[in-house]
C-alpha cells in the first residue's frame, strides 16, 4: 500500500508541476495588446488639442475615402491610425479610423501607460516633422494639392 501511496503521490506531484509551468506559459491565444490605444485616450490629458484636432479633416479622414478605396492599402493607409500590417490585415474596417494622435505622433501605449504610472517623461509621443506629414500629403495621392508644412503646422494644434 505505501509504495501505490507514493506512486499516486509522485504522479499527482508531477501532474501539478506540469500545470503549474503550462501556466505560467503565454498561450498561444493570448492577443498582444495594440501599442495604439486611439484618440480617445489622448483627450483627457490633451483636452486642447484633442478638441483642435476634432475640428479639422484629419478627424473626417475616412469618410472622405470612397467605399471601393477602403480595400488594400494604396489609399487607406493615409485616412486611418496604426501600422502598415495593421491597416493592411484590417482592411475597411479599421480598429482606429481618421489620421488619430498616432498617426503623426507614433503608438501612445507606452506614453499612456508611463502617464498612468506617474513616469510620462520617459515615454513621450514622438514630434512631428515636415518628412511625417509628406508621408500622405504628396503627388502619389489623387487628389493632392500642394502642402506647405510650414504654413499647415500651426493649423492642427492650438498651443494649451
Amino acid at each position: 500500500m505505501s509504495s501505490l501511496f507514493r506512486k499516486v503521490m509522485v504522479a499527482l506531484t508531477g501532474a501539478l508541476i506540469i500545470t503549474s509551468v503550462a501556466a505560467r506559459q503565454p498561450s498561444a491565444q493570448t492577443p498582444v495588446p495594440s501599442p495604439y490605444v486611439g484618440a480617445d485616450a489622448c483627450k483627457d490629458c490633451h483636452a486642447v488639442q484633442f478638441s483642435s484636432w476634432a475640428q479639422t479633416k484629419h478627424s473626417k479622414a475616412l469618410s472622405k475615402l470612397q467605399a471601393a478605396n477602403r480595400e488594400g492599402n494604396a489609399c487607406i493607409k493615409c485616412h486611418v491610425t496604426g501600422s502598415p500590417g495593421m491597416i493592411a490585415a484590417e482592411g475597411a474596417k479599421p480598429s482606429f479610423p481618421n489620421v488619430q494622435c498616432e498617426a503623426c505622433h507614433g503608438p501612445a501605449r507606452a506614453h499612456v501607460d508611463a502617464a498612468i504610472t506617474g513616469d510620462s517623461v520617459t515615454a513621450k509621443p514622438g514630434k512631428t516633422t515636415e518628412d511625417t506629414c509628406l508621408r500622405c500629403h504628396n503627388d502619389t495621392s489623387p487628389h493632392y494639392k500642394p502642402f506647405y508644412y510650414s504654413a499647415m503646422v500651426g493649423m492642427v494644434h492650438k498651443k494649451g
